[in-house]
């Protein structure tokens, strides 16, 4: 029941999330499908075929579970608010059905041996094996307090619990959050295959910072044998179009790294409505500001997140050219330059090879040739046109100038 998508391979060289486009869908804030302003999985599920549209590869469920796995009573459930169990098991059969794996949060207490003793070891695996028997096909481990810290020493707590279960479903991958002192401070990844690193959504527009940032967390992944992750939306779920700024610019500018980003070799994380350009709304009523409901058509609030109006978070009217509706067959949109370049990430065998070679630049500009596959990905971050590199073009970020890419542009080139 609820088998994963694809199970054979996880005997192949290179397990299924290596180069994987993982997709957040915040379930509260993604598609309301009982009418109550507050998303759902029974919304999502409705919405699968839009995420097939777009061309990732795997749904990455957030806040699914109302407790800690450790709690007996509440940890093999689904929040209520969300719906029911059989909602999250029609949605996993559902997303298997489209090709689409699916990756759920598990969070455990900080405490977990101290606490609860051997009953809670038991406890925990039972609810680990509980969401893996019904087809998860990864899992990300969060800690409770502070589910979006990394937490390096309860996080290992309890990832040595949860490797012997591992070890029984082939093909499922465990995910962390991790900053930079876990790659500095330890020699290996001992239970877990996806690091979640969220230095590139601290960084600046910056072509300097941007190498930099970018060599680091390629060098740290290939010392611990594990792919680099690539998430652009800050730490607290900030997008990129808000934090360089907003307006023409900011939009400008976030088009132009998400080439950069899903330019490069590993994993990449794009968190729901980063696809449409969504700016961060604020003023909402979760614990950190970001961005408001998916909005999906029409020309007012709700914009089809709800068939209610009103809702969990405020929504401007000025969202109107935001939406999915307004954006699909818009060649121009961001949401048709994100399913472009992930359609050529998946297809193009110029976006194939582990290894990023660096190559001269004008100031305030990067370029970069994956090898080999042979994509060469150039960025404008200066004030001035300069002359695009040799090569054919294959993707570029907003309108080029003849030979000559503008600032806040990027290129793929072939």
């Amino acid at each position: 029941m609820n088998a994963p998508v694809g199970d054979s391979r996880a005997a192949s060289a290179a397990p299924w999330w290596s180069d994987a486009v993982f997709y957040r869908v915040d379930l509260r804030s993604f598609a309301d499908a009982n009418g109550d302003g507050v998303g759902d999985l029974d919304g999502a599920r409705l919405r699968l075929g839009y995420l097939e549209l777009l061309g990732v590869d795997a749904l990455w469920l957030t806040a699914l579970t109302a407790s800690p796995l450790t709690d007996p009573a509440r940890g093999r459930g689904v929040d209520p608010v969300l719906g029911e169990l059989e909602s999250f098991e029609s949605l996993v059969d559902e997303a298997h059905a489209s090709g689409l794996r699916v990756a759920i949060d598990v969070a455990a207490q900080r405490d977990l041996v101290d606490r609860i003793g051997t009953d809670g070891h038991e406890v925990f695996a039972t609810s680990v094996r509980f969401w893996l028997d019904r087809g998860v096909d990864a899992l990300r481990v969060a800690v409770a307090p502070g589910a979006g810290e990394p937490a390096g020493a309860a996080v290992r707590e309890v990832l040595r619990e949860l490797a012997p279960i591992a070890a029984d479903y082939p093909g499922r991958g465990i995910g962390v959050l991790i900053d930079e002192s876990w790659f500095d401070s330890y020699a290996d990844h001992a239970g877990w295959d996806i690091g979640i690193d969220l230095r590139l959504g601290r960084t600046l527009f910056d072509a300097a910072d941007l190498r930099e940032v970018i060599t680091r967390m390629l060098s740290s992944a290939e010392m611990l044998g594990v792919p680099a992750v690539w998430v652009v939306a800050g730490e607290d779920r900030t997008h990129p179009v808000t934090r360089f700024g907003g307006g023409a610019s900011g939009e400008a500018r976030a088009r132009a790294l998400a080439l950069v980003s899903l330019g490069l070799p590993g994993i990449v994380g794009l968190d729901t409505g980063e696809e449409l350009g969504l700016p961060t709304a604020g003023g909402s009523r979760s614990a950190s500001p970001t961005h408001g409901p998916m909005p999906w058509e029409g020309d007012e609030p709700s914009f089809g997140f709800s068939p209610v109006p009103g809702g969990w978070w405020p929504m401007s009217e000025e969202w109107a050219p935001y939406t999915v509706e307004a954006q699909l067959e818009d060649p121009d949109s961001t949401l048709s330059l994100y399913r472009s370049a992930l359609e050529l990430r998946k297809e193009h065998p110029a976006l194939r090879g582990d290894q990023v070679s660096w190559f001269g630049a004008p100031p305030g500009c990067l370029a970069f040739r994956r090898e080999p596959g042979e994509l060469t990905c150039a960025l404008n971050a200066s004030a001035e046109s300069v002359t695009l590199p040799p090569g054919e073009v294959l993707l570029a970020s907003g309108p080029l100038e003849g030979d000559r890419l503008p600032p806040n542009t990027a290129v793929w080139l072939i």
